[in-house]
């Protein structure tokens, strides 16, 4: 039993073989058309690669046709750089033979990696170590002499070894930052007037009371009217406000009218010459002042005023008083001033008209008059010593109220302001610190929103184009205008101490800006 199954098991084994041997040739067909097809792939690719050579002259200057043409593809893998005006027309059997040995030198390497080399040194590979002169094309190429290789090779090193330097010192050219442009600036080198500082002036005390003055062009006598910029009626404000008026004018009594709530004019009372009147108002509520009683219609008006808030009480320019008033204990906001006659000539400094009176108000005063007859227009850009003093003066105690309505905003202000001013009297010939941008954050903040800004508008900051500017564009400021500045800086520092180390003052109701009818703090309203 055992003999007969190792007899079956090498049957089976035999026809194993008998079935591998026939298919070896279909085994070896495969793996020769395998080895066909990679032969041809590696062709393809190889040919693709390199450029076809033929044999001959003609093959030769095919070649350097080829690389003139497929220069960017063979520097990378060949690193032979050669141009029309390196490249020689007409070559001998001995130059071809050199070109053919560096070619083949160079196919060995085509794995390395490329290296950018000038393009000298390319040439002097291409034509071996003899140099190609006029003569070799007569003589066949055979009377080239060592000298000539010893100078063309020693040219061509002095040649490599200066450009590096050439090209350091075109990169030092190019690596140094160009010169910014010098900052033109647009204001004058001289002090230009105070006309800024009182428009911004009026608008900012046009804030805390409106004075409506009718005024006569001088020269054509044509009557405006005074026209308040609201409704003529009283709104329910609750904030109480005393006001003190005197007459010092030429008329022997004013009469005071109140609007009520519907726009009538209701008589309250007149002021004698020399005398005063004292009321108890409220925030809100127009006055119309008028010589001769209503029936002489808007031609008999004097003044129309309206106070919209109240002032915040500093030292030195209080506003409050102790006493109570119509039922309110504490501090209650007080607003005085007094009429005046206006002296034949003087016109308003903003619209040049000339008003019906002058009001004189110490705390929120109006711009001063202008003389028509002297100077003319150009009286405008003149000022005094003392004009300049007040509007340094008053741009203080503006900071100082800012402080007391909003604690902590006059001090940011004036160590801000400070600052700005410090820059421009250490370097007053750079002018990129006598040209600030107002659409900077820090400085719109501090300084453009708050009594600061009356300060350099007082020095005689000119706004152009988003800009702040002072002085001339060229060269620094004149003695003259740093001694302003310095002595502005003296007055700020002044009041920056005040407003440190003095305690805060009980302030009035409604110094904050609340309290007028239908509203909250200013411009809010009041739902």
């Amino acid at each position: 039993g055992d003999q007969s199954t190792n007899h079956d098991s090498f049957d089976g084994g035999e026809e194993q073989l008998t079935s591998f041997i026939r298919h070896i040739p279909e085994v070896v067909k495969l793996i020769a058309a395998s080895l066909f097809v990679a032969i041809a792939l590696h062709n393809f690719f190889l040919r693709k690669k390199r450029p076809s050579s033929n044999s001959g002259g003609v093959a030769n200057n095919n070649i350097l046709g080829t690389t003139v043409e497929t220069s960017i593809e063979k520097e990378e893998e060949e690193d032979i750089i050669i141009s029309s005006e390196q490249a020689p027309l007409h070559q001998s059997s001995s130059q071809t033979n050199c070109v053919e040995a560096d070619t083949k030198k160079k196919k060995k390497v085509v794995n390395k990696p490329a290296k950018k080399a000038s393009a000298i040194r390319n040439y002097n590979k291409l034509i071996c170590k003899e140099a190609l002169l006029p003569s070799d094309d007569n003589n066949g190429g055979k009377s080239i002499t060592a000298d000539a290789t010893n100078s063309t090779n020693s040219s061509s090193e002095q040649d490599s070894a200066s450009s590096p330097s050439t090209e350091t010192t075109g990169t030092q050219i190019q690596q140094q930052p160009t010169p910014p442009p010098p900052l033109k600036l647009h204001s004058q080198a001289n002090h230009p007037g105070l006309s800024a500082y009182y428009n911004w002036h009026a608008t900012i005390t046009s804030l805390y009371r409106i004075y409506a003055i009718p005024n006569r062009d001088v020269f054509t006598n044509t009557f405006n009217p005074a026209i308040l910029p609201m409704h003529p009626s009283s709104e329910r404000g609750n904030i109480a406000v005393n006001i003190t008026v005197a007459n010092q004018t030429r008329y022997e009594s004013i009469q005071v009218y109140w609007i009520d709530y519907k726009g009538n004019e209701i008589y309250k009372g007149n002021i004698p010459r020399g005398g005063s009147w004292v009321q108890t108002t409220f925030i809100g509520h127009p006055w119309t002042f008028r010589v001769g009683g209503s029936d002489g219609g808007e031609e008999s008006v004097l003044l129309k005023y309206v106070p919209f808030r109240i002032a915040p009480t500093v030292l030195g320019a209080e506003t409050a008083t102790s006493r109570e008033s119509s039922g309110v204990v504490g501090p209650v906001g007080t607003q005085s001033f007094t009429l005046r006659d206006v002296p034949e000539g003087y016109v308003t400094r903003n619209e040049g008209y000339g008003p019906a009176c002058w009001v004189d108000d110490e705390i929120l005063p109006e711009p001063p008059l202008i003389d028509t007859y002297n100077n003319g227009e150009r009286n405008l850009s003149l000022f005094t010593i003392h004009e300049m003093q007040m509007a340094l003066e008053w741009s203080c105690f503006q900071m100082q109220r800012e402080d007391a309505a909003s604690t902590g905003t006059g001090v940011a202000a004036s160590k801000r302001l400070l600052k700005y001013l410090q820059n421009i009297c250490l370097q007053p010939d750079n002018t990129k610190y006598r040209r600030l941008r107002v659409g900077n954050r820090i400085f719109f903040e501090s300084v453009y929103s708050t009594g600061a800004r009356g300060i350099l508008l007082a020095l005689g900051f000119e706004e152009f184009m988003g800009f702040l500017e002072c002085g001339p564009s060229e060269g620094a400021l004149n003695y003259e205008r740093l001694r302003q500045i310095s002595d502005a800086m003296m007055m700020v520092d002044k009041t920056l101490k005040l407003m440190v180390e003095n305690e805060a003052v009980v302030q009035p109701e409604g110094s904050d800006g609340y309290g007028r009818a239908g509203f909250g703090y200013a411009g809010q309203l009041n739902i």
